[in-house]
């Protein structure tokens, strides 16, 4: 197998974690942000507060990678561009998983990894916390 930047890969895809501290949320996506497919924490079957968990991330991984393992094998060259954001369980669960052997088939496919997370710098001043 060629090195990932040897061949012009003819389907450049998206991996979008958006890792809440309610949910993750997985979406692949075309080069012009059309949605190929999601998963999220309920859509794996978790319930409540378990869709914020780590297996619940972990398991949105595990089934994106499988749908980029079915693109790969149908329609050739591939490559996947990373993109994190957020703070939650799922960021974590969904890096473990592309360093486990459930991501080995996609860890040569990944272009690059980055980091989407909006970080707060100054702005205004934040609404005061509920007491209870």
């Amino acid at each position: 197998m060629p090195k990932p930047g040897s061949w012009d890969a003819s389907l450049k895809l998206r991996l979008h974690c958006n890792a809440s501290p309610n949910n993750t949320i997985a979406t692949l996506t075309k080069e012009n942000g059309s949605t190929i497919a999601w998963f999220s924490g309920g859509s794996c079957g978790f319930k409540k507060a378990n869709r914020a968990s780590y297996e619940a991330g972990y398991q949105c991984a595990v089934r994106l990678f499988k749908k980029i393992e079915d693109l790969h094998r149908a329609q050739g060259p591939v490559s996947v561009q990373l993109y994190f954001k957020g703070f939650g369980q799922g960021r974590d669960a969904l890096k473990a998983a592309l360093l486990a052997t459930e991501g080995e088939s996609i860890r040569p496919l990944v272009e690059s990894v980055t980091d989407r997370t909006p970080i707060k710098i100054g702005g205004t001043r934040a609404k005061k916390m509920p007491r209870l």
